[in-house]
């Protein structure tokens, strides 16, 4: 750094500060361009005396590099700064350079230096705009609510350090948030100067304060003002691909040029690079035609001696063109029309802004679902298409309508069948059939088929004539499902206890009926309550009203007069008598049901009254003897019931 103070204290201290002077002309492209990237890294440092941090900048005399960045102020917990998203232009990832310049009592004075570059390979006696955007980035609360504020000084010197020219930015205001202005001034180059030295600095008092942030840091060529125009237009040309009028660009500049020359170019990438067009150096350019593709075009002026150079020249604004592909276009085609029906033109293109239809007989139509009613053979011949898209895109089509005899079906149209059960259909025309979907079908291409569908379907019949004309229609097939009667299981109670009989029926349209009905709260329901006074079957019978049949189901009710126990059982594995069980009406509780033999040890106990003893213990046969039981158990009116006694075990 040390080698560009001597040449900072002649600018500051010799060269008087001007007032920013900006192009008020055209420019060239920039010859330094300083975004400061998309991924943070410190300027190298022999451009800044600045200290690089990774976070915020709350040293004295310290700088970061960031996209985005928040909870910044004069010390770690002030966060008196504003949140900082996004750079000057707001590119994707575009960074930007966030100063801390304050310096505080006891520390050496010196002018503190931003940024410093070298430009080189100028022109001499040619004029310059060196700039960059700024913004104050302090809140109302900074520094107690009074800042410091900054100030910039921007300075172009030769290489041997003597002041080309020096302006200052003047403090840059507290604001709502962050404000952009761009600071900078024009300087012309001496005849014998091709280099200068680019100085962005500040030289601050001493306290709190002195935050702001840089971007977009520039040198470009200013001259006088150039225009390119196409068709007399600056705005971008779309046109589709079969277009007639060529692209005419022409120039033009303001005085100001000694000697001008000019030099057209073009972008293939949205405007990220140019390529000079060899030849093309008159004001007037006739574009070569192409038949798709986006091109930018602009013009170069330059003095003469200088024209190859590209830090000499300014340019004038990019004019765009594009040529779009012309819709798809269909071959001229034949269309059947029937006698007496209507036709339904062919689609039309959904992206067409407009469609206009013509044929025979004045016929003319702009709906995208034209229809030609009532065919007659009059209406026979060419029928024509044209639809306009954007950029003055049109496709015209030719379609040809050949009128011929018709045909005509007849069917019935609902059939109502039994599940499992088939029907044979009926349709009559003159031509060929064909059935749709073909499943349940016999046939799909007969007038009569055979269906036997498993579920309700809507077939689609079609008769086709030797001419192509078609008629449709379509039949119903309701399958009514066949009715199921299931009575469900089994149940038991204690004499004067009530049952539901757990039922349920299925089809379609079916009544059910219990029988015998005494004992039944109501012999109509699916699942009534039951009551006898002994065993009973009850039959439920499910039946349909649309004529598929009947089904039937029985479901027994023991009923006993007690708990019962069985006196002796034999477990010989015959499927008779084969467990030591209770036998307890639905719903009663097992509390506990033990059995011991002769020596008073426990050789079964069970949790549920569906569990029974098989006559073993620890998977070992039990000899025939007698044994003691014990129960306890809890009816459906939560008594309970004790029972003692003697089961015989027979082999």
């Amino acid at each position: 750094m040390k080698i560009y103070l001597v040449p900072f204290l002649l600018i500051f201290f010799i060269s008087p500060a001007l007032k920013a002077q900006f192009c008020n002309g055209s420019s060239g492209d920039p010859i330094v361009n300083v975004t400061f990237g998309t991924r943070q890294a410190p300027v190298p440092k022999e451009k800044t005396s600045l200290s690089f941090v990774g976070g915020c900048p709350f040293d004295t005399g310290s700088y970061t590099i960031r996209t985005l960045i928040f909870g910044c102020g004069e010390t770690p917990d002030a966060h008196s700064w504003h949140i900082l998203p996004g750079d000057h232009t707001r590119d994707v990832n575009g960074q930007y350079m966030l100063v801390n310049a304050s310096w505080a009592l006891g520390l050496t004075h010196a002018p503190v230096i931003i940024h410093l570059d070298t430009a080189t390979g100028l022109c001499p006696n040619t004029t310059y705009q060196y700039s960059a955007w700024l913004a104050n980035v302090m809140g109302n609360l900074a520094c107690g609510g009074k800042p410091l504020l900054p100030d910039i000084t921007f300075t172009v010197s030769s290489l041997s350090g003597v002041v080309l020219a020096t302006s200052k930015s003047g403090k840059l205001p507290v604001r709502d948030g962050r404000v952009w202005q761009q600071n900078g001034l024009t300087f012309t180059t001496p005849p014998n100067i091709d280099a200068v030295v680019l100085t962005l600095s500040t030289d601050p008092e001493r306290g709190c304060g002195n935050a702001f942030v840089v971007d977009d840091i520039t040198l470009s060529m200013c001259g006088p003002a150039v225009q390119a125009t196409i068709d007399g237009k600056t705005e971008p040309a779309n046109v589709c691909a079969d277009y007639t009028n060529p692209f005419i660009l022409n120039g033009s500049y303001a005085t100001g040029f000694k000697d001008p020359v000019v030099q057209w170019q073009n972008s293939l990438d949205s405007g990220k690079t140019w390529k000079d067009l060899p030849g093309i150096t008159t004001l007037s350019y006739a574009v070569p035609r192409r038949s798709i593709g986006t091109i930018l075009y602009r013009m170069a002026v330059a003095e003469r001696q200088n024209i190859n150079s590209l830090n000499c020249r300014v340019v004038s604004n990019p004019i765009y063109t594009e040529v779009h592909p012309v819709p798809p276009h269909r071959a001229p085609q034949n269309v059947i029309g029937c006698l007496s029906k209507d036709l339904h033109l062919p689609e039309t293109d959904p992206s067409a802004l407009n469609i206009q239809w013509t044929g025979p007989n004045g016929y003319s139509s702009n709906d995208s679902k034209s229809v030609v009613p009532n065919i007659k053979y009059a209406d026979t011949g060419i029928y024509r298409l044209q639809q306009s898209f954007y950029f003055g895109c049109t496709s015209i089509d030719t379609f040809k309508l050949n009128v011929f005899p018709s045909t005509t079906i007849s069917t019935q149209s609902i059939y109502s069948i039994c599940e499992g059960n088939s029907v044979q259909l009926s349709a009559s025309g003159t031509g060929t059939f064909k059935w749709m979907p073909a499943v349940g079908l016999s046939s799909d291409a007969v007038a009569n088929p055979i269906a036997l569908p498993r579920d309700s379907t809507l077939y689609k019949v079609i008769v086709t004539n030797t001419y192509g004309c078609k008629d449709s229609a379509e039949v119903q097939i309701n399958v009514f499902r066949n009715p199921v009667a299931n009575a469900g299981p089994d149940r038991t109670i204690v004499l004067g206890d009530t049952v539901v009989l757990n039922a349920s029926i299925k089809g379609t349209a079916v009544n059910s009926s219990w029988s015998p009905p005494t004992s039944l709260d109501n012999a109509q329901l699916v699942s009534p309550k039951a009551f006898p006074k002994q065993n009973t079957a009850f039959t439920l019978t499910a039946t349909s009203t649309v004529g598929c049949g009947t089904s039937s189901s029985t479901a027994t009710v023991k009923v006993y007069r007690d708990v019962y126990v069985p006196t002796a059982f034999t477990p010989n594995g015959d499927g008779t008598n084969d467990f030591f069980k209770v036998f307890a009406a639905d719903g009663y509780r097992l509390i506990k049901f033990i059995v011991y033999n002769r020596w008073g040890q426990p050789v079964f106990s069970a949790k549920e009254t569906t569990e029974g003893w098989d006559g073993k213990m620890n998977n070992q046969q039990q000899p025939a003897d007698t044994y003691v039981y014990y129960l306890e158990i809890e009816n459906t009116q939560s008594k309970k019931i004790v029972k003692k006694g003697t089961v015989t075990l027979v082999r």
